[in-house]
């Protein structure tokens, strides 16, 4: 069997996702499909599955060509891809949910039967026989991951897309998934494999293909490759073996506005602790879904209750109202589900929080969004009327109204245009002259390079499986060294 992407493309409304994304795989081979935040790789491991379609280019199967407009069609022609986000209903339990997707027949009626031997010899496989009988809510997230994995094994795949399943596995179980995939290449299948973990690409796969930015950067051979020049690949950038010598700061001497103690992350059963400086910007680096996002949502109390110290006393974050009041705001990278009101106007947008929230009727609407920089005709228009990059400025505008000591923001400046980014950028270094400190995930590692070297005081957190791995300062920051360390590299340098 031979796989075939030629030339694959992608786009969303005037995003290209994906361009001209070209690669050959054949029976028996695991292949490896890697880069970095917004390369393409999910967006690709889509349109095989059946999820997306490509707007050009061709996909083949021994030669014929491959078209799907569902992952049922997609399964029908022996491609089945493992889901991120996990596919399994919680509220059934294994047995069900593994044969879900092909369910065992006789007479009219569910074959149980049927079912339970096809799901013990699955289980089996993975070393779960005694989780046959029990709900999916009842289990922890390893056992889920591992499940995602069986589910797809059991439909018997002639082409298996991994995507992420061991990010939230333990090492015994990525030992399971390691002699899986070798049974499955032993059988022929074609394995698609991806994950952030380098080590596992080393020790899994015969081949990898690198993305980035959307476009196909090459395919390798891993034995020709070792970690430096594959992040190089990645990255665009060189990258060699030793750390680079940080620039010396005392930070002894500067004021602690947040300390956040230990913040419990559930999935990676690790806690993550964080000192925030008065007038400081730290960005907050990683590849998606490392436990930013939960981290800094814990913060505004999103997530779970926090007990913090800030501003010297002691603080419990139960809801986000109590953060507000507290002098906290949050700003969310999807401006459509977390930050604007469609129906309503620009003003109503812009005050909800001080209305609401804090009591007080803001004043001199329109100073602050110009000073913003927000392009609009009246206030009184609704909000969809402007841009992404204009609404996402009147989000912020609406927090800076507040006065907020610490600003926790969320991938802000996601699918906004150049200058609006500019914008957002320079009013958190307005809100830093004023003393406020800003917390900022971004998936750009350009953008934390950029923003941090226009702020007076600045540090890069970079984030791998649940654990803050590497703090840079002054020069050490830079997209290599990022690059490097949200990879899970130890040490790294800049050549």
């Amino acid at each position: 069997m031979e796989l075939v992407c030629n030339q694959v493309t992608k786009r969303f409304g005037s995003v290209v996702a994906l361009s001209n994304a070209t690669m050959t795989i054949k029976t028996g081979e695991v292949r490896a499909l890697v880069g970095g935040n917004g390369s393409g790789k999910s967006t690709l491991s889509k349109i095989l599955g059946g999820i997306l379609y490509c707007d050009e280019g061709e996909i083949t199967m021994d030669g014929e060509r491959y078209e799907v407009s569902s992952p049922k069609e997609a399964k029908a022609k022996g491609i089945i891809m493992t889901s991120q986000e996990l596919s399994l209903l919680n509220n059934l339990t294994v047995e069900e949910n593994m044969c879900l997707c092909d369910l065992d027949v006789k007479g009219g009626f569910v074959d149980r039967s049927q079912m339970r031997k096809r799901t013990r010899e699955v289980l089996k496989l993975i070393g779960k026989e005694e989780l046959l009988n029990l709900r999916i809510d009842k289990m922890p997230a390893n056992e889920k991951y591992l499940l995602e994995l069986a589910k797809a094994l059991i439909q018997k795949p002639q082409v298996l897309i991994v995507d992420e399943v061991t990010s939230a596995l333990y090492k015994s179980d990525v030992e399971v998934v390691e002699k899986l995939l070798n049974q499955l290449k032993e059988e022929g299948v074609i394995v698609l494999f991806i994950s952030h973990r380098l080590n596992e690409v080393f020790a899994f796969c015969d081949t990898v293909t690198v993305l980035r930015n959307g476009d196909t950067v090459g395919t390798f051979q891993v034995k020709d490759l070792d970690e430096n020049t594959l992040i190089s690949y990645m990255s665009g950038r060189d990258i060699t073996e030793e750390i680079m010598v940080s620039d010396s700061i005392d930070e002894s001497d500067l004021e602690i506005v947040l300390r956040t103690g230990k913040v419990h992350l559930p999935r990676f059963h690790k806690e993550v602790e964080l000192d925030v400086h008065k007038s400081e910007f730290i960005g907050v680096a990683g590849l998606d879904g490392q436990g930013q996002t939960t981290f800094l949502r814990s913060l505004f109390g999103l997530e779970s209750t926090v007990n913090v110290e800030f501003d010297g006393k002691p603080l419990t974050i139960s809801s986000p109202r109590k953060a507000v009041k507290a002098g906290f705001a949050f700003v969310s990278g999807d401006r459509e589900k977390e930050g604007t009101f469609k129906e309503r106007s620009i003003a109503e947008n812009f005050a909800v929080v001080s209305d609401m929230l804090l009591k007080k009727k803001p004043k001199n609407i329109d100073d602050y969004l110009k000073k913003a920089g927000v392009k609009y005709n009246r206030c009184e228009d609704l909000i969809i009327s402007l841009s992404g990059g204009n609404q996402q400025k009147v989000v912020i505008a609406r927090w800076t109204s507040s006065n907020p000591k610490i600003i926790l923001a969320d991938d802000p400046t996601k699918g906004i245009d150049i200058q609006a980014r500019r914008d957002v950028h320079e009013t958190f270094r307005q809100l830093l002259d004023k003393g406020s400190s800003v917390v900022m995930i971004s998936s750009d590692d350009e953008e934390l390079v950029e923003t941090s070297k226009m702020m007076p005081l600045s540090r890069i957190i970079v984030m791998y499986e649940g654990e803050i791995v590497k703090t840079l300062r002054g020069s050490e920051i830079t997209v290599e060294n990022i690059a490097a360390y949200s990879s899970g590299k130890q040490k790294c340098k800049v050549g």
